[in-house]
């Protein structure tokens, strides 16, 4: 690819062309894994500023995009390391909303029947266990091959397999369980 030749040569006006070109999918990425807009936004330039630091390691044995998604993937890791910090508090201030939110049952049942499927199936995939909800992003949404998946995330194809059957099952398992407590909420 002409560009990134160019770019490894310090052509900026060519990393910048493909900076453009990739900015949206590495974004999109990125705050799937994230689920926070400015997080993600900075953790793409992160990603961008990276690859243009580390663009002369690029040997070209992967796809350019692949790389790429490879380094925006990493930087994604390091920002759910960095967020690990404050778990234990939003934890602690998330339960207490459930609490608050439990001791008005009218609110509760509100707020159930606001929420459509979709809006709970984002919060759900948001809690999986990040190496679950990568490869539901990767495949799902990225509509990536289990090939491209294995390079990016640097694990053997039956791994990826593994983990990308858990993930759905253990996401299916929250589902059917919600749907479970509204029929008994409807019933009681």
């Amino acid at each position: 690819m002409q560009l990134v030749a160019a770019s490894k040569k310090g052509d900026q006006d060519a990393f910048a062309q493909l900076v453009q070109r990739y900015q949206r999918r590495v974004f999109n990425l990125v705050y799937r894994m994230l689920q926070q807009y400015e997080e993600a936004t900075e953790t793409t330039q992160e990603t961008f500023l990276a690859a243009w630091q580390g663009l002369s390691s690029f040997r070209g044995d992967a796809r350019f995009p692949t790389w790429l998604y490879r380094i925006a993937y990493n930087c994604s890791l390091k920002s759910l390391e960095r967020r690990k910090r404050d778990k234990a508090l939003q934890e602690a201030l998330q339960a207490e909303r459930i609490l608050e939110r439990a001791d008005s049952d009218e609110g509760t049942d509100a707020q159930l029947e606001a929420h459509d499927r979709q809006a709970f199936i984002q919060e759900h995939l948001a809690r999986l266990p990040a190496k679950y909800r990568v490869v539901l992003i990767l495949r799902h949404l990225q509509d990536m091959t289990y090939e491209e998946m294995a390079e990016i995330l640097t694990m053997p194809i039956g791994t990826i397999k593994t983990h990308l059957f858990r993930a759905r099952k253990l996401l299916k398992e929250r589902l059917q369980s919600l749907d479970r407590d509204r029929f008994i909420g409807t019933r009681g």
